[in-house]
């Protein structure tokens, strides 16, 4: 009889905790609002980038609301830092859905932390846009399996390393490339394959490949080795920092060829670290950040933010293609509902950005997943 007893106060206090964790979820949902969230890195490395984005955004909900809001209803963003580290993502987007009660979410701008989100976001039915991650697993699996809930505004890596090495063969006349790439970066390792495959079709040849450990600052055993042997470029894909310093020493170890590389190199505090060791270099990039189409958007951003570096980097601009491009969703789908809002993106097939610089989405990777 006690056993019974016992057993039957446990089964309540297991209902009572599920029934608290029901209401719990429940409370962080508001009907009067729209909340969307961005998960991206406001401390650390990555820092500039995604502080680019949250601003981006910022400004973007703040000019919707001051022309009605959505569906008759104010947006509200939540923002998370996750550090630039895939775990922090996960937490944070299971708090933006959990707790407070995000119908749809942005970023990241870090192929590990988007993949991580992606994750989140499949298994709560919620969509997502990454802004600048690049990695194809990111929306389909190696197999083809598309990932439903994700979306993309930037070029992917297949995408971004083909037109690299087709204009690095076509158009620069190069024959011959030597890699130096980083070995833990899911973007690094991606592009280096991508860019790979296609030079190799094109007819050029990939003559050496050497790789770093992530957090290296010192090159000169993995350039030693591709000083030592005959090549047109080197191909650095990766982030600013590690590419000012692999050319500085390059440059001091007599290595005098060409220098190209994938959209990373887009930051102004490239210059400022390899001025002239990068001279002459070429990269990729979904977005000309000199375009006078962008012109409006840029002198709006810097008035607003004032302390922000001379140019802006894609950061901005793709995270606002991403609001635009979930707006139109929202819009689409006629109400907040995340499932219908999902719909919506799949179907989108063009959306001309007249609020930033009449760009279609679908050219920066494509705005349903690949």
């Amino acid at each position: 009889m006690k056993k019974h007893r016992v057993n039957r106060i446990m089964t309540f206090i297991l209902v009572l905790a599920l029934s608290v964790s029901t209401l719990l979820i429940g409370c962080g949902k508001n009907n009067d609002k729209i909340v969307l969230g961005w998960i991206g890195p406001l401390t650390g490395e990555n820092t500039i980038w995604g502080t680019a984005e949250m601003q981006a955004l910022t400004m973007a909900v703040e000019d919707t609301n001051a022309a009605g809001g959505l569906l008759g209803k104010e947006v509200e963003l939540k923002t998370y830092d996750n550090r630039g580290d895939a775990v922090e993502t996960t937490n944070a987007a299971k708090k933006a859905i959990q707790q407070d009660g995000c119908i749809a979410l942005f970023g990241c701008n870090t192929s590990a932390c988007a993949i991580a989100l992606s994750e989140v976001c499949t298994q709560f039915n919620i969509p997502q846009i990454a802004t600048t991650a690049t990695n194809s697993k990111l929306t389909q699996d190696d197999d083809g399996t598309v990932h439903p809930y994700t979306f993309r505004v930037c070029l992917s890596d297949p995408q971004m390393g083909d037109v690299m090495a087709q204009y690095a063969y076509k158009e620069m006349g190069l024959r011959s490339v030597a890699i130096i790439y980083e070995i833990g970066s899911d973007y690094s390792l991606g592009v280096t394959q991508n860019f790979t495959d296609s030079f190799v079709k094109c007819g050029g040849n990939v003559v050496i490949t050497e790789a770093y450990n992530s957090g290296d600052v010192d090159f000169r055993a993995q350039l030693t080795k591709i000083a030592n042997t005959d090549f047109d470029a080197l191909f650095i894909p990766a982030n600013y920092k590690e590419v000012g310093l692999v050319a500085n020493q390059a440059r001091n170890m007599g290595i005098t060829q060409q220098l190209i590389g994938p959209d990373a190199w887009q930051v102004d505090d490239l210059i400022a670290l390899a001025a002239d060791a990068m001279e002459g270099g070429y990269f990729v990039s979904g977005t000309d950040i000199t375009s006078d189409a962008l012109k409006a958007f840029s002198e709006k951003f810097h008035e607003k933010f004032d302390y922000y570096p001379s140019e802006i980097g894609t950061n901005a601009f793709f995270a606002t293609d991403a609001f635009l491009m979930m707006k139109n969703a929202i819009e689409t789908a006629g109400e907040a509902n995340s499932e219908k809002i999902r719909d919506a993106l799949e179907n989108t097939k063009e959306l001309q950005c007249r609020d930033r610089s009449s760009r279609n989405p679908s050219e920066g990777g494509g705005s349903t997943a690949d």
